[in-house]
């Protein structure tokens, strides 16, 4: 929906100022503001990308109540917001606009932190309270908006993205050699570090006050512990189907055109059918992408489209397309990437926009919660077969045994048996011998002290305290739910889409519906490790025959093609604090080739890190304070 900022002088000496709000012009273009506290203790920034009540300039941020003790900024959408407001309503709080910003606010007012579980949506947001000079921030759910702070030196600064955190006056960025290797060993960070040293992700379900100068955080959601039984197996499938509607049905709240990135699989074929329930004909845009391969889903996706009665684009990306904006694309990467499919979501933004659609529905998120993936099966056989049947210390001996042997996945599997850790953590473009290789001396010694692997390990400690089930697949879909899937897939949505200042919404990781799928048994989502096994069946209700037959495939751009052409025949010299201080390997650059597809994503992962430090990290110019741009509120 928009960009925020908020920087929030601690110490008292009253140096708060904007300064963010040139950065953030791309995320919101329909209106701008600011808001500085005529003692320096706070700036709130805001550019907006209009979605609810789009006409009304009232709705525009930095928001403030009636009575002018509380203001607000707001990245997201409260999907149910008019059925909180109704309640609101019922208490004798009075609007004066239609947006769901203020009935977030509104909300928090009445009920303080308590108002968060009640909403539907995605959200991150800052509220500063000018009576106590308290602050308060969260983020959604499931972590579809980002929140990122700077935290040192008596100054808190939060931002929707992480280049103008760095650009914050008076700060220096530097390198956080423990986030450089995690990311390196992930193509993103896991944990809540970045790999600029002091800048912090709020992890998602989870708030932050400052109260006095002091900065608490805590957790106010998380999918586990799973409350409640199963669903009773004679309605489950009928509960799913109910579940399924009401979440694509919510995200639908809008005041402005949708559109949808439809492929030929059934995830997002779910989402348009369900969405077509609910919307008139023709009131939905399709998009779906083509790189002239015979795999393409373009064809498929046409076809539902034009059975559901919904415009159909399909974007076109030759190589010749993706060359001509690769520069581009690249210098515009708030965070560097592991995952090459981030530059086809932006085509979509791109021609998204260019149709007067502000909104795009994703169907990413099912297959992490419903178990969706092949190779989730090979992991859950093996599991259920071989590795919880075997002995600990049986299992520290075989992985002994065979660690020397044995390269790639299977020595981080060797690895990890041999320390009594987990089979499955999310994947990894680089392997522990890929890491051995190419990390440079203090990078090899940043991995010794702080294995990358860690937040994996403290998440599975918590996974154990939260729940008693036996089942495999939760734990591979909790882990997945709180990392990966955030950290590549959600930060693509937002950061791709929003570069054309398009919303991206993922119907499937509705809250209600992930805890809901949460509570079935591995036996009834995924049969005889059979992939999204109940989310075919309800997918059978809604779906036609043809888009259930189809096998799954995957989204498959030409990555190999990419990586070799556009990525690794850039020239890229081993030059900037990545090697300067023994991070990575000088060789590395020439010495990892994109061989096939499973090694173009290591190495895309170690080129996009590279470019990113060497055009931010180097030097990273403070803009001037913007205390005169856009409204300023006082």
């Amino acid at each position: 929906m928009c960009g925020f900022a908020c920087v929030v002088d601690l110490s008292g000496t009253g140096y708060a100022r904007a300064w963010a709000l040139d950065r953030l012009r791309h995320r919101g273009p329909d209106g701008e503001g600011i808001f500085e506290d005529a003692t320096g203790t706070i700036a709130l920034e805001h550019t907006r990308l209009a979605i609810i009540d789009p006409d009304n300039d009232d709705a525009d941020q930095p928001f403030c109540d009636p009575s002018g003790r509380w203001t607000i900024v707001y990245n997201g959408e409260i999907f149910n917001f008019r059925e909180v407001r109704r309640d609101l309503e019922r208490r004798g709080i009075a609007f004066r606009t239609n947006s769901d910003t203020e009935v977030l606010l509104q909300g928090f007012i009445e009920e303080g932190e308590r108002i968060l579980p009640r909403l539907r949506g995605m959200f991150a947001f800052v509220i500063w309270d000018r009576e106590t000079g308290d602050i308060f921030c969260a983020r959604d759910q499931v972590g579809v908006k980002p929140f990122y702070y700077l935290l040192k030196s008596s100054r808190f600064a939060a931002c929707s993205e992480v280049r103008p955190l760095m650009t914050l006056p008076g700060h220096s960025p530097e390198l956080d050699p423990a986030a450089v290797v995690e990311f390196l060993a992930f193509g993103d960070n896991l944990s809540d570090r970045t790999i600029v040293r002091d800048v912090f992700k709020l992890a998602p379900g989870h708030w932050l006050k400052i109260r006095k100068g002091q900065v608490q955080i805590g957790e106010w959601w998380d999918v586990l512990p799973v409350a409640g039984d199963a669903p009773d197996a004679d309605h489950m499938l009928e509960d799913l189907a109910r579940e399924l509607d009401d979440a694509v049905s919510a995200s639908l709240v809008s005041d402005v055109p949708l559109g949808i990135m439809l492929s030929g699989g059934i995830d997002s074929s779910l989402v348009a059918a369900l969405a077509a329930r609910h919307l008139g004909h023709q009131e939905l845009t399709a998009y779906s992408v083509a790189f002239g391969r015979p795999n393409d889903e373009a064809a498929s996706a046409a076809r539902l489209a034009k059975d559901l009665y919904m415009r159909h684009r399909v974007v076109w990306m030759t190589e010749s397309d993706v060359r001509a904006d690769f520069d581009d694309w690249l210098s515009a990467l708030d965070y560097p990437c592991g995952n090459p499919t981030w530059i086809a979501l932006s085509f979509i933004a791109r021609a998204a926009r260019a149709d007067g659609i502000k909104v795009l529905l994703s169907g990413d998120g099912a297959d992490e919660i419903f178990g969706g993936y092949n190779r989730w099966m090979k992991y859950l056989a093996f599991h259920d077969r071989v590795w919880r049947r075997v002995p600990v210390r049986s299992r520290r001996a075989a992985g002994r045994l065979t660690r020397p042997f044995v390269s790639g996945l299977a020595g981080d599997i060797a690895r990890r048996a041999a320390e009594g850790g987990e089979l499955f953590v999310p994947s990894r473009p680089w392997h522990d011998d890929t890491l051995n290789r190419f990390l440079g001396p203090v990078g090899r010694a940043t991995a010794a002290k702080s294995p990358p692997e860690g937040a994996v390990d403290a998440m599975r400690r918590r996974f154990e305290q939260r729940s008693d089930r036996s089942d495999y697949l939760l734990w591979m879909s909790y882990v997945t739910l709180r990392t990966k899937l955030v950290e590549d897939y959600l930060h693509r949505l937002d950061k791709m889409a929003m570069r054309y200042s398009v919303e991206g919404r993922v119907p499937l990781l509705d809250p209600v519906l992930t805890r809901w799928a949460a509570r079935i048994p591995q036996r009834v989502l995924v049969g005889r490790y059979r992939q999204k096994e109940l989310l075919r069946r309800a997918a059978e209700l809604v779906l036609p025959s043809y888009v259930l037959r189809r096998p799954k495939q995957g989204f498959c751009p030409p990555v190999l093609d990419w990586t070799q052409k556009l990525m690794y025949e850039r020239q890229l010299l081993p030059e900037g604090p990545l090697f300067e201080d023994g991070l990575i390997n000088p060789d590395a650059l020439e010495a990892l080739r994109p061989t096939n597809d499973r090694a173009s994503f290591a190495t895309w992962t170690l080129r996009t890190l590279v470019s990113w430090t060497q055009q931010h990290m180097t030097s990273a110019p403070s803009l001037p304070i913007a205390a005169s741009l856009g409204r300023v509120a006082r």
